[in-house]
């Protein structure tokens, strides 16, 4: 079975998952023409690692740490295919994967379609908590036109897409966040077809502490936020819902009796404040 599938990862200070990545891609029941890997100037052994493989993936070097959604734009105007596929670079996909959400695109006549993202090591409380509230996935029943699909884990169908205007890097908001639900915005704006199919799996290998969980949940309300600067006033109002937030999360583990998550919300709660905190005095200075 030969498509016209090119795939990308991009990464950023990726050595503990890159590799296991990669043989995931590598392992594919549906080989893609193209794998692509924009390193956004990872200052770890990435390059390194990705090196060994050059001579069956393409690397592009970014000059500066410019973020995701930039790698994932560069990506989508240097590949050339009909159809081009995309995973992060801690996410291994299951050796059918391709092929499922590939099919799952023709038979749907989508133009987007993503697959089922499961945590790993969830022995991890954080990891566990962040199946919860920060999961990537819309449960386990097949659904067209989802809320969005996640960025994680998808394939397009570039055929009827302005990919200079969708592609860009121009905007704040759009380099930081916009990459999946900006697109996914556009796309149900302009009557495309979006699907979730929950047969594709693949699984996340991020392994959080609880800094690193409260930062990525931080940056997530802050850039759905539209990163709008905060003074002393939202600073307050966010750091009172945040405590409200965490009452409750709480009192939802305890009913569930998910003891193990009860520690992940309160150490959140402290870094998540500190980060509020931390943002506001930058901001005043």
């Amino acid at each position: 079975m030969k498509e016209d599938i090119e795939i990308y990862i991009p990464v950023y200070n990726g050595e503990k998952t890159i590799e296991d990545c990669l043989q995931s891609v590598f392992n594919q029941t549906l080989k893609p023409k193209k794998i692509l890997i924009i390193n956004d100037n990872s200052n770890d052994a990435t390059l390194k690692i990705l090196e060994q493989y050059k001579d069956r993936i393409e690397i592009i070097n970014n000059d500066s740490n410019k973020g995701v959604s930039y790698s994932r734009n560069l990506a989508i105007n240097i590949l050339k295919s009909k159809y081009i596929a995309s995973i992060d670079a801690d996410v291994v996909i299951s050796e059918n994967w391709l092929k499922q959400v590939f099919l799952s695109l023709k038979k749907n006549e989508a133009t987007l379609v993503g697959g089922k993202l499961y945590e790993k090591y969830l022995n991890n409380p954080c990891n566990y908590w962040r199946s919860i509230r920060l999961k990537q996935n819309w449960g386990d029943k097949d659904l067209k036109d989802p809320p969005f699909i996640f960025g994680c884990n998808n394939i397009l169908d570039t055929t009827n897409l302005p990919r200079e205007e969708l592609y860009n890097n121009d905007g704040d908001y759009f380099k930081l966040n916009g990459d999946d639900t900006e697109l996914c915005k556009f796309l149900k704006k302009n009557n495309h077809i979006m699907y979730y199919d929950s047969k594709a799996i693949c699984y996340h290998l991020q392994n959080d502490n609880y800094k690193s969980i409260a930062a990525r949940y931080w940056r997530y309300v802050y850039y759905g936020d539209g990163l709008k600067r905060r003074n002393l006033f939202k600073t307050i109002k966010n750091i009172i819902r945040q405590i409200k937030k965490t009452f409750f999360w709480t009192l939802e583990d305890l009913i569930k009796l998910r003891f193990s998550l009860i520690f992940v919300n309160l150490a959140m709660m402290i870094h998540l404040i500190a980060l509020d905190i931390k943002n506001y005095k930058t901001n005043e200075t």
